[in-house]
């Protein structure tokens, strides 16, 4: 149950804060695993064709229509992810980050119309989590490169004046680089060492989330169809706190002691999408169902800063500079792409059922807007590129989702399988996610419990240079998340 991500951009989003926005960055909010209820978690989210759970509000509308009484529910999850890193051959390093998050929390009002050839009506409102973006890893180890060529290929042909406020001009402020010739090809310490193998760590904490308030409405037809709609308002957080050293402990670059560079990057967003859904009852036990979801258009803020810390030898004297960028802000738009979702379910009577989602999504849809709020060229040129690179990187991707709920009294035992396909156009493998739960449904109280683990492999570069080497990580992550559901009929 791993992959293997071979290409970087989707850990690069917050390689640096001057590159602003990224690929990566559209692909994180686009890559959606709703978690929801832990009854929904239990079969894997393979829903779309029951209905009668609030997840398929988010997912399949139309299963507001499969209430027959009024519900509400809470969801609580706690996550557990831990990263194994290893930095080329070094020793590997392991961090472990947690989360309790509520996954979901909603009400449905549902009514049985006394004539008329609908059966039920339904109103549905609450909150679905979509995705987590927890996680902490370090590495640590000896290899050559450094990233103050990075910033020197940053500061090529540009005056001290130029330079920006967030890496090239700070290590021009600290003496990381400097221009001897002031020709606008500026030196550093390394110069001559490039071979030269030191201490290279790093520090990296991320949180967030996607939750999704949901605003439904729908019914059942004759008890044949059933018919729903959503207005999907999305609420996005993630933060990222990157703290990168190097060392020279055994003083092979004469000139240079130690570097500390830190990224401080917190992006919010929020926005709209629609849902449109319905399940056909074929007969007393096969059901199919079909959701299209539109493009959601967001609302993105990004705040940053960066600081550097650079110490040096200098005439035989140890010396070391600091400086901090100022507060850095940018609000542009970015639309996520449509879903096209089938389903199928058999109904085992009062047994229980088996039941599959089979979802369509087209990454490389995505599109940044950064001339909402500018009239900068160099913004409308970089939006240009940036939508170049989404759409020759990620393509589109079916993910599969099976499931199913066996029955005896009151208690229900569950086990479901998702296989979500890559987005990347190099990459033919799958991500798995397998999930097991169970619970007791009364006439007016129901509790469920549910487990879900994964596992994958990402490469991750701490900065990105060209003609110079470059420090690889190979991150392994497992994650682990907990859920459980109480719930009461009203």
């Amino acid at each position: 149950m791993t992959r293997f991500l071979i290409s970087f951009l989707m850990v690069l989003a917050t390689m640096t804060v001057l590159t602003g926005q990224t690929a990566s960055d559209a692909l994180r909010f686009s890559y959606l695993s709703p978690v929801g209820t832990a009854r929904a978690a239990g079969v894997g989210g393979a829903m779309g064709a029951l209905g009668a759970d609030f997840t398929t509000l988010s997912t399949n509308p139309a299963g507001i229509g499969g209430f027959w009484k009024s519900e509400f529910m809470f969801s609580g999850a706690l996550l557990r992810v831990n990263t194994k890193s290893t930095l080329e051959s070094n020793p590997t390093s392991e961090e472990l980050a947690s989360q309790f998050n509520v996954s979901n929390i909603g009400i449905v009002f549902a009514n049985q119309p006394r004539r008329g050839q609908w059966k039920s009506v339904g109103f549905g409102f609450g909150l679905n989590r979509m995705a987590n973006y927890t996680q902490e890893f370090f590495f640590s180890g000896e290899t050559d490169g450094t990233i103050v060529d990075r910033f020197a290929g940053l500061a090529f042909g540009l005056t001290p004046n130029e330079l920006d406020d967030f890496e090239a001009g700070l290590a021009f402020e600290t003496g990381a680089i400097f221009d001897l010739e002031e020709d606008g090809l500026y030196e550093t310490d390394f110069i001559g060492e490039e071979n030269e193998v030191f201490r290279k760590q790093q520090l990296s904490k991320a949180t967030g989330y996607s939750n999704e308030m949901v605003i439904s409405f729908g019914g059942n037809y004759q008890d044949k169809l059933l018919l729903g709609a959503t207005v999907g308002i999305p609420f996005i957080l993630f933060e990222s706190e990157r703290i990168y050293e190097e060392e020279d402990e055994a003083d092979v670059v004469p000139a240079f002691n130690r570097l500390g560079f830190e990224e401080f990057l917190r992006i919010e967003g929020s926005g709209v999408n629609f849902k449109l859904g319905a399940i056909a009852k074929i007969n007393s036990r096969f059901r199919v169902g079909a959701a299209f979801h539109t493009p959601t258009l967001l609302n993105m803020t990004d705040r940053y800063s960066t600081s550097l810390e650079y110490s040096f030898r200098q005439g035989g004297t140890d010396e070391s500079f600091s400086s901090l960028s100022p507060e850095g802000e940018f609000e542009y738009s970015l639309t996520t792409p449509w879903r096209a979702i089938g389903s199928a379910a058999v109904v085992l009577g009062r047994r229980g059922f088996i039941s599959g989602d089979l979802e369509y999504v087209d990454y490389s849809a995505a599109k940044f807007d950064l001339t909402k709020n500018s009239d900068n060229t160099d913004d409308r040129i970089y939006q240009d590129q940036l939508n170049n690179e989404i759409d020759e990187s990620y393509r589109g991707a079916v993910n599969i989702r099976v499931g199913g709920e066996l029955v005896w009294e009151m208690l229900r035992l569950r086990a479901g399988l998702q296989l979500l396909g890559s987005p990347f156009k190099s990459d033919n493998t799958t991500q798995e996610i397998i999930s097991f739960g169970g619970g007791v449904r009364g006439n007016k109280v129901f509790l469920d419990l549910a487990v879900q683990y994964n596992s994958e492999k990402e490469r991750y570069l701490p900065y990105l240079i060209e003609n110079a080497p470059v420090q690889s990580v190979e991150n392994k992550i497992n994650r682990t998340q907990l859920l459980a559901t109480v719930g009461f009929k009203l």
